[in-house]
């Protein structure tokens, strides 16, 4: 399995996440999992909605390690700054977003980068 997983962030580190850093990635995942959060806030004190917030504030604590490795200056504020880019870069593409291949790719890659680096996105 866990080759499965590389080689699925593989392939798709080739295609639509080539040439962006791991940690920037990270950021679009946790971004994409506070999606519907941010659409429906109404909803986000739900179950699913506290899985996608716990998931997405995982994702963003393995970005911060991640900007670590990748040396930045101050790995918080590369995250912080960069967060709020993202999230208006998934919300300009609406709520039909998730229903769109784009998405499922990114969902895919996400899963696996998490698997990868074994960051437990399950709520406790």
């Amino acid at each position: 399995m866990k080759a499965l997983s590389l080689c699925l962030v593989a392939s798709l580190a080739g295609t639509a996440h080539a040439g962006q850093p791991i940690s920037e990635s990270m950021v679009d995942c946790a971004a994409i999992f506070s999606a519907s959060n941010r659409w429906f806030p109404e909803k986000a004190g739900g179950e699913k909605g506290l899985a996608l917030a716990h998931a997405a504030n995982r994702f963003l604590e393995a970005a911060m390690h991640e900007a670590t490795a990748e040396r930045r200056d101050d790995p918080a504020g590369f995250v912080a700054d960069l967060l709020p880019q993202k999230e208006a870069a998934w919300d300009e593409k609406g709520m039909t977003f998730p229903f769109t291949q784009e998405f499922r790719d990114w969902a895919d890659y996400c899963r696996a980068l998490a698997r990868d680096r074994k960051i437990d996105l399950t709520p406790r």
